[in-house]
């Protein structure tokens, strides 16, 4: 079978890693597979690569003339994917989004006889979505010129009014939560095509590491951290809870001084300035790392953090960096929201609090007391990854249900 995986990211951003994990799963059962994402270097025309599972990666020019490089709008982005779907006519199209990149090239191979599936794993549209609660209050959204803001605003807005309605189309629908059932736009009959289906693990990829060498390894990374200190680990593409995340490290920091901030990705916006200032002498924030490094981010922490905030965003997605934690056998401290308070509760990984900055600090806090139970905690949370995050068993369920052998 000839299938096309399209996603609207760059590559190691957002779903990308989950459409990758699941083509080169159906590359090894004999599918031709190629994967269509966006480069993060290339503007206007595409390359191509061919990784070592037999998945062939296209990346698509990035330029759009006034949305970002990532949000699917990209015409030279478009026409290169609807040139491919027309040139290799695929027989099954996995769409990884609703956004133009994704739907538009899996509506033209539908056209020629291909079966169209969409993934929903994000909410975008409505007061508490991706869209209002994060990106348009922004500071990067506020810095740009008005006439630019008039026109993603537009663009959003039949983004939002899409995101549900480009599902009627869809053969199959995989949700990333229970949540989307509830979507005031989605399809009367979206129960009957769909199935839930979380992001699994890469458990060969990140494993766990002896806390002492993975620090060892990254003693140029880390050297603004003091010898012994104890080490909060978050690694973010995008900050939604930066608020509620700073507030509670700023109540751990006044409780005691040998706690710090490993922060790996998109920076800090300083939505709280008073209560930046006061804590950025411990925070080492060390930007985006190469993948590779992810295993050594996180062994040299004794504590990972999913901060999240009870809204309908949180609520609906799942944070990939949960796949990554769970992998990396070290204990986890997130809030009680959506499908990650669920599963954290249903597989019996630890600590789950009450989504406020209150109860966030004080279950760190209360973890920190007891360093002599970090390990076993941490070796029990690889234990159910193994169990419950591994892809293998989770993309056998999923592609029964896509009826691909």
């Amino acid at each position: 079978m000839k299938i096309f995986v399209l996603v609207h990211n760059m590559p190691n951003h957002g779903s990308w890693f989950r459409a990758l994990e699941i083509a080169r799963r159906m590359a090894q059962r004999g599918h031709e597979v190629t994967m269509v994402g966006t480069s993060a270097e290339k503007y206007y025309r595409p390359r191509t690569r061919t990784t070592p599972d037999n998945v062939t990666i296209v990346e698509c020019g990035n330029f759009a003339f006034f949305n970002d490089k990532q949000e699917g709008w990209g015409l030279f982005d478009i026409f290169t994917r609807l040139g491919l779907i027309l040139k290799h006519r695929p027989d099954f199209v996995y769409a990884f989004s609703h956004k133009p990149c994704c739907v538009l090239p899996g509506l033209l191979a539908k056209l020629f006889g291909a079966k169209l599936a969409i993934d929903w794993s994000d909410w975008w549209g409505g007061r508490e979505g991706l869209f209002q609660s994060y990106v348009i209050p922004s500071f990067a959204f506020k810095s740009l010129p008005r006439i630019v803001r008039f026109l993603r605003r537009i663009v959003f807005a039949i983004d939002s009014y899409c995101e549900p309605r480009c599902l009627r189309f869809a053969n199959y629908v995989t949700l990333i939560s229970q949540a989307y059932y509830e979507h005031p736009g989605s399809p009367k009959n979206l129960r009957d095509k769909s199935i839930v289906f979380y992001s699994g693990s890469d458990l060969v990829g990140i494993t766990p590491m002896e806390k002492s060498g993975a620090r060892a390894q990254l003693r140029d990374v880390l050297s603004g951290i003091p010898q012994g200190a104890f080490i909060l680990g978050y690694i973010a593409n995008f900050n939604p809870d930066e608020a509620l995340m700073l507030n509670a490290f700023a109540k751990v920091c006044a409780q005691r001084n040998d706690v710090w901030l490993l922060a790996v990705g998109a920076g800090f916006e300083q939505v709280t300035p008073t209560i930046h200032n006061a804590i950025n002498h411990r925070i080492c924030h060390v930007g985006y790392r190469p993948f590779e490094e992810l295993p050594q981010l996180l062994g040299a922490c004794d504590i990972l953090l999913l901060p999240l905030d009870d809204r309908q965003l949180n609520r609906a997605r799942y944070p990939h960096k949960m796949s990554d934690y769970v992998a990396a056998g070290r204990p986890i401290v997130t809030c009680d929201v959506g499908i990650a308070g669920t599963l954290m509760h249903q597989y019996d990984v630890k600590y789950v609090c009450e989504p406020n900055a209150k109860a966030f600090a004080e279950t760190i806090l209360r973890v920190l007391e007891h360093p002599a139970e970090l390990e076993a905690v941490g070796a029990a949370n690889r234990k159910t990854a193994e169990a419950y995050w591994d892809w293998d068993r989770l993309c056998d369920r999923l592609f029964e249900f896509f009826e691909i052998r």
